[in-house]
């Protein structure tokens, strides 16, 4: 099912099997469309939704292998939707923070224990945050480096 707000980027693996799952939340429609077709360009299936009520049901829907998410939201923020992935979803699955939130780093024990596995802040070199998903969850249809 797609909601207003959300756009789908699919990429096909070898031999038919499906790229790794990668679900961005950025209110920011500029940067979510930017990491969205980056990541889709290196053959991952992305999933991106700019409206943070959205971002629950995307999570429960595309099962992601990875969740790039925005802190500084409307409605939810990126804290808010952390505490509904804990109490929601059967795995944890890992979080790269994207944020322009510098004080980002003063709570990244707490985010630490919620998934969140890096944090960047914006402005951000798209080449390293490649980087730092490949890192996290392998090349789009390889196992984790």
């Amino acid at each position: 099912m797609a909601y207003p707000g959300m756009l789908c980027f699919l990429a096909e693996g070898a031999a038919g099997s499906m790229a790794k799952k990668i679900l961005i939340m950025d209110d920011d429609p500029t940067i979510a469309d930017l990491l969205t077709e980056a990541l889709a360009d290196e053959g991952y299936e992305t999933y991106m939704t700019t409206q943070s009520l959205r971002f629950y049901d995307a999570v429960r829907e595309h099962q992601p292998d990875l969740v790039l998410l925005d802190l500084m939201m409307p409605y939810l923020d990126g804290r808010d939707e952390l505490k509904l992935m804990a109490m929601g979803v059967d795995h944890q699955i890992p979080v790269i923070v994207v944020t322009a939130f510098l004080a980002a780093g003063k709570e990244e024990s707490e985010f630490r224990k919620a998934g969140v596995v890096h944090i960047v802040y914006k402005p951000f070199d798209l080449d390293k945050l490649l980087e730092l998903v490949k890192a996290t969850i392998g090349e789009p249809e390889g196992t984790p480096l």
